[in-house]
């Protein structure tokens, strides 16, 4: 029963009957003569009977409101298959109708250019671990020679202690003698010789801290070169660490030379043989290019509905469906509303529907088109009438005509809710045990008398 938010005008054809007969007066031996003289002919005389007209009661039942919208099979999935990279067609692995499995190759591409880059990147990759090798080399003697003037310095830093010890009892000892001279004790020959070896610590203090300075100097050098060798490492690592990443980039492209399924499905399309040039996507600045393949996802379908308006805010996921396809009209599937959209189209206010169909045995076809009768709403303990007992007035509103106790004709507009062409969902109007006039062919009028011939 397709459920109506307006009410629906239903004529019912009526056809005129004449009642009555062709009454001819024979006059025996002449016409009946009046007062006057002048020839009189009786009138015709319309006849008494009763209008007989069928009854029948309405019923109170769930009436489903349904609404019945086209429909259209859908993949679950579908993919156009173009190519990231430019080349010839190798080979084609499949072709129309091939059932494939995610990750099966469609076709082959001939790069050799790619390969020659990827060779040249591998090349450059040696040449740069190479560089980065000698430059960690440079490090491990830059140290060696930090750890040697280290040593050297802590051997100068011994020597000059040693140096001032002995420069110390020098100086004293110059002293002591320079005051025993002085009391004539000891020769001036004493003296020299203790300020010669006072000279000489001095000497070799000033050697020793000569040769500190150098050792940190040393030091002061080898850090530096150090420091030099762990940059060019480090800049060494980076180039290698970036060759890397262009041969893993250039790897990852040539991968694309091998086109692949997307998903398990069916191929539909293939518009490759081989030989065939193919522009890839970085060389086409944005031209439309047509795909060398189409895979649909088939064992499970997407039906799509367009919803009007007028029933979308009804229409909700779970909502029972009947789907009849016209490829199958005797088989009708049921199932429900996967899901919906929730927004109108702005252009053509409607509300897109889908219902999820298992195609296991791949009965089902993507473009099959059919009808979806969806059931938004149930009205409980409807009051329901035959289809044929509605009528339309002149302005379309919708009535019916009741009995009285006396027969007498009874004119009840109504509002109509359901109405499946067999049967009408009666809104307001009624109580639901009113006599009901059903179809009639003739012309009743309200007020009129009636005879009741059967009733339902």
């Amino acid at each position: 029963m397709e459920y109506k938010n307006d009410t629906y005008s239903r004529f019912n054809s009526v056809r005129p009957i004449l009642a009555g007969g062709l009454v001819v007066c024979v006059a025996l031996g002449g016409c009946t003569k009046t007062p006057s003289g002048k020839s009189f002919i009786p009138a015709m005389q319309p006849r008494a009977d009763n209008s007989r007209v069928e009854v029948v009661t309405a019923v109170q039942k769930d009436v489903d409101h349904t609404t019945s919208q086209p429909a259209t099979v859908h993949p679950f999935f579908q993919a156009d298959i173009i190519s990231k990279v430019s080349g010839y067609i190798e080979d084609v692995f499949v072709d129309i109708g091939d059932t494939v499995k995610s990750g099966d190759p469609l076709c082959q591409l001939s790069v050799p250019e790619m390969g020659k880059q990827l060779d040249q990147i591998h090349a450059k990759q040696q040449r740069l671990l190479a560089e980065q090798k000698r430059a960690e080399a440079a490090v491990t003697v830059a140290v060696a020679r930090i750890r040697s003037s280290e040593a050297e310095a802590e051997e100068a830093a011994s020597n000059i202690k040693q140096v001032e010890a002995r420069l110390v009892a020098n100086k004293a000892e110059l002293k002591r003698v320079v005051g025993l001279v002085e009391r004539k004790a000891v020769t001036i020959a004493n003296l020299d010789e203790a300020q010669a070896s006072n000279d000489v610590s001095e000497a070799a203090k000033i050697s020793a801290e000569a040769a500190l300075r150098s050792a940190q100097a040393k030091k002061e050098i080898a850090v530096a070169e150090r420091e030099a060798a762990e940059a060019e490492v480090a800049t060494a690592q980076a180039r290698h660490a970036e060759s890397i990443k262009e041969g893993e980039e250039l790897d990852a492209m040539l991968q694309y030379t091998t086109l692949r399924a997307p998903f398990d499905g069916v191929v539909t399309s293939r518009s490759v043989d081989p030989g065939d040039f193919v522009t890839g996507i970085s060389q086409a600045h944005g031209l439309l290019r047509r795909p060398l393949f189409h895979v649909d996802q088939q064992s499970r379908l997407r039906v799509r509905v367009a919803i009007p308006e007028r029933d979308a805010s009804e229409v909700d996921a779970g909502d029972p469906v009947v789907l009849r396809l016209d490829a199958f009209p005797k088989a009708p599937i049921d199932a429900v509303v996967t899901r919906a959209a929730q927004r109108l189209d702005p252009s053509t206010r409607t509300m897109l529907a889908e219902i999820e169909v298992d195609n296991t045995g791949g009965r089902l076809l993507p473009g099959m088109f059919g009808c979806a009768t969806i059931i938004a709403t149930t009205s409980k303990d409807a009051i329901v009438l035959p289809a044929s007992a509605l009528r339309t007035d002149a302005e379309g509103n919708p009535y019916v005509f009741l009995l009285d106790e006396e027969d007498r004709i009874v004119k009840t507009h109504i509002v109509v809710g359901a109405d499946d062409g067999h049967e009408i969902e009666v809104v307001t109007g009624l109580a639901g045990t009113e006599r009901v006039v059903d179809a009639f062919v003739g012309s009743i009028e309200e007020g009129q008398v009636v005879e009741v011939v059967r009733s339902e």
